[in-house]
């Protein structure tokens, strides 16, 4: 496999996992890795935060064990150079529930640093800049809910 393909398989390899519920694994993705999101500038650093912060905001739905959500991966752009890489993409989420029809909830970009250690890739940082929102009132716990549609407005609250 080549180091595009391994590449690739990070980036859409986090999807599945967040959709699977499964943090653990996505926090085993970034173990090593830095997470910012834009525009509050809030870093994560690590798997313990990284876990932590998707319990708190991300809603698991007992009948599935998972957010009952979708993340498409597009627009995949990776850059080589030699035991560094980056990417970006765009990515968006549709939600479905039995109250609340499959729709978009957030569309947004990705912006990935990678390193390749002992023949490995890993994340080593990972920028999610949202731009569109919908509504997030069923997958994210805490969410204040834009008064435009635009990533200035969008903020998660600690109540």
């Amino acid at each position: 496999m080549s180091d595009y393909q391994r590449i690739q398989q990070l980036v859409y390899g986090y999807a599945e996992r967040v959709d699977a519920g499964d943090f653990e694994a996505v926090a085993a993705l970034m173990s090593k890795a830095r997470l910012l999101f834009l525009p509050s500038a809030e870093e994560l650093e690590g798997s313990a935060q990284v876990l932590a912060a998707n319990r708190l905001r991300v809603k698991i739905y007992p009948h599935t064990g998972t957010p009952c959500t979708t993340h498409y991966i597009n627009n995949l752009v990776i850059e080589l150079d030699g035991n560094k890489a980056s990417a970006q993409s765009l990515f968006t989420v549709t939600q479905a529930l039995e109250d609340f029809p499959l729709q978009t909830i957030m569309t947004g970009r990705y912006y990935d640093r990678f390193v390749k250690e002992r023949e490995v890739w890993r994340f080593s940082k990972r920028t999610i800049a949202p731009e569109y929102f919908g509504d997030l009132s069923f997958h994210l716990n805490d969410f204040e809910k834009p008064h435009h549609n635009n990533n200035q407005q969008f903020s998660i609250v600690n109540k």
